[in-house]
């Protein structure tokens, strides 16, 4: 049977493709252009363009509102009227690295079914039809170190939607037949992570560098088929609660009426489970891993552990990281790799801090007949910048970048209250968002140099290339090659 006329929009999706939306999924998807939760990739420019010399960006910081519920949950308000929008966020401690042994995937499995299993009194049909009907997004997550949970609405729904987004946090049904079908979806998502370079050599990456840490485990089609709604059920009950937990509100709203309903909905939550303590990761390292697969272009990652949170290097050691490889086509890696021997599409380094010892990362990817150049090129310059640092014109470079984009975190309402929503999480002081820049700026030559020589002298390196098979021969000339053939089987411990 035909249903009633609904208006249809075109919305063009990612690689080009379009589709038709109904009008309330128009609707949504305005919501989240708007409240930041579509990001655009930026051009790529053959050569850096030229920018005129500028004094900094004045940068005011907004008057954000901190208060903390009688339960723990600690609330991050920051009003704006421009748009009749709200968005909120969760984030509590926890994450996938507290998956149990041998269920790795539960944790994900715990928030797509918390999401679409039906919450309070109301069924997952239910449940969606209540959020469809106001035009609103609602979603549950998590990352390595937290569980996340949020919504965009309209700032005249908000009450209700609160109300919703309050019993999916505190009473998800977590419906078997919901949670079932997330399973084989989880299930499908795994069996076809081998199709990619990309995905499986970030994979094989994580596993090789966090070795036999928490944070080295990943979800296995055998891992996942063992989880139990049980499981799950036990899971939340441990480990979903307010301590450490904070709540961002941004947008059009009445403080005092949404802290007074705050403080309604989450009076009965309680602490959860302490989450146990972490030792630095062990990695399997120096080590090639190799996954032989037939592809015109070879993907190719390579890391060492990073630094800790709250370590006196992490801003120095990201201005090192923005001049070697991430910034784009100003750093070292792409200008003498892509730009002066053609040898890549793309070279790029990312630096990211953990609860525990992080990563540094390199990501790149050539042609199977330059591996070998590439490769050599690669370490050449990992080796120059680790025993000289950045020159001073690049480090002077890097800090007029790092300094004007970092105003990118105060586009809009909505990615701030959430950006400083992570930093209040992650415990930095509150005077992070003002002090930033002053930081970046006060960076010396010795300091960017002292931070990237302490990483990049790191011995136990991980590396892992996807590529022909005829490529193992000449992988070995740089190191032992491990050979693998399936991301989900335990990679050799010292091998």
């Amino acid at each position: 049977m035909k249903k009633p006329f609904t208006t249809e929009y075109t919305e063009v999706t990612e690689y080009g493709k379009s589709k038709k939306l109904k009008s309330h999924q128009f609707l949504l998807c305005v919501l989240r252009v708007l409240c930041g939760s579509i990001f655009f990739v930026s051009p790529v420019f053959a050569k850096p363009p030229l920018v005129p010399d500028t004094a900094p960006l004045e940068i005011p910081i907004p008057a954000f509102d901190v208060k903390t519920l009688p339960c723990g949950l600690k609330v991050i308000f920051l009003k704006n009227d421009d748009l009749p929008l709200v968005s909120l966020n969760l984030s509590v401690p926890g994450g996938d690295a507290t998956d149990p042994p041998g269920k790795e995937g539960l944790v994900a499995l715990m928030n797509s079914a918390m999401r679409d299993g039906g919450a309070g009194k109301l069924s997952p049909e239910a449940f969606d039809e209540a959020l469809e009907n106001r035009a609103a997004s609602m979603t549950a997550s998590a990352d390595h170190e937290s569980f996340g949970a949020g919504f965009n609405c309209l700032a005249g729904d908000l009450p209700e939607v609160l109300k919703l987004f309050a019993d999916m946090v505190l009473s998800p049904q977590f419906d078997l037949k919901r949670l079932e079908t997330d399973k084989l979806d989880t299930l499908d998502g795994l069996q076809r992570l081998e199709d990619t370079p990309d995905e499986l050599t970030r994979v094989t990456f994580v596993k090789g560098l966090f070795g036999q840490s928490p944070y080295g485990r990943w979800a296995s089609p055998l891992s996942v088929q063992k989880i139990t709604r049980e499981d799950v059920v036990d899971f939340y009950e441990k480990h979903y609660g307010p301590q450490g937990s904070v709540l961002a509100v941004a947008g059009n709203f009445d403080e005092d009426a949404v802290y007074s309903q705050l403080e309604s909905l989450f009076a009965g939550w309680k602490n959860q489970e302490a989450l146990p303590t972490m030792a630095d990761a062990k990695p399997l390292g120096p080590t090639i891993y190799f996954f032989p697969k037939d592809v015109s272009q070879v993907f190719i990652r390579y890391g060492v552990l990073g630094l800790k949170r709250h370590d006196p290097r992490d801003i120095p050691l990201q201005v090192a990281n923005y001049i070697l490889g991430g910034s784009g086509f100003t750093s070292r890696l792409m200008h003498q790799i892509r730009s002066d021997r053609g040898l890549a599409y793309f070279v790029d380094s990312v630096a990211m801090p953990y609860n525990i010892r992080g990563l540094f990362e390199v990501i790149g990817g050539t042609r199977p007949d330059s591996v070998k150049e590439y490769l050599t090129v690669m370490f050449q310059v990992m080796g120059d910048f680790a025993k000289g640092g950045p020159t001073d014109e690049e480090l002077a470079q890097a800090q007029r970048s790092m300094v004007e984009e970092y105003a990118y975190n105060f586009e809009s309402p909505y990615t701030l209250s959430s950006y400083r929503a992570s930093l209040d999480f992650h415990g930095y002081p509150d005077d992070y968002l003002s002090t930033y820049r002053d930081q970046v700026k006060a960076v010396t030559r010795e300091q960017a140099a002292q931070a990237a020589g302490d990483i990049l002298s790191e011995k136990d390196w991980v590396m892992v290339v996807c590529g022909p098979a005829a490529l193992e021969p000449e992988l070995a000339a740089f190191g032992n090659v491990v050979k693998v053939t399936n991301i989900f089987d335990p990679l050799p411990v010292n091998p």
